[in-house]
């Protein structure tokens, strides 16, 4: 069986991101032909592309393009937006250009109510080389119910990855986790700054 790493990526591409989508190949194999077939020059434009039947283009329907959240604001909403930064389909760049987009609507206060906490080698929702277990609703839960909005969020590497049991803070963007001493194997050798 050939290794995929890439595969929910070439999925993506093939079934979300395209117009018309495209039936995903159920076989790793035939997937990993039509990966290899894709020619960025000619087939990327489907993620773009529009038809009688898909008025609006893949594209727009799956890209933060909604900076606007004042109502969710208004009412008091906060939200926390994990984003694996090894993630094949997104892009953590784009995440990060919503929130700058976010902040700007605010005049510079999307802090108080939206965080961004990039999980390095983190895939799409989870998964990879990465601490990517950890409590956001938690997190949520605390922001709202007792005022305290998350600094940090402690993560921990499942039993599948090289180093299982590591902990790591998850910082929020504009903030990244740096060594202050002690065991490098626990996330309180780290602080977000």
């Amino acid at each position: 069986m050939p290794a995929l790493n890439v595969v929910l990526g070439g999925a993506s591409l093939s079934s979300v991101l395209s117009v018309p989508p495209l039936a995903v190949p159920a076989d790793p194999h035939a997937l990993l032909a039509w990966e290899l077939s894709y020619d960025f020059s000619t087939d990327a434009d489907r993620i773009y592309a529009t038809d009688g039947t898909f008025a609006r283009s893949a594209w727009q329907d799956v890209s933060a393009q909604a900076p606007d959240i004042a109502a969710f604001r208004a009412h008091g909403g906060k939200l926390i937006v994990p984003h694996g930064v090894a993630d094949p389909v997104f892009s953590i760049n784009d995440t990060i250009d919503w929130y700058r987009k976010v902040d700007g609507r605010s005049h510079g206060a999307a802090a108080s109510f939206v965080r961004v906490f990039p999980v390095p080698g983190m895939n799409h929702c989870g998964g990879g080389p990465a601490t990517d277990q950890y409590d956001a609703l938690g997190a949520v839960v605390d922001w709202v119910e007792k005022k305290r909005a998350p600094d940090m969020i402690t993560a921990i590497a499942g039993p599948a990855t090289p180093w299982p049991g590591r902990t790591r803070p998850l910082c929020p963007f504009l903030k990244s986790a740096h060594y202050v001493g002690g065991n490098k194997e626990t996330a309180s050798a780290f602080e977000c700054r």
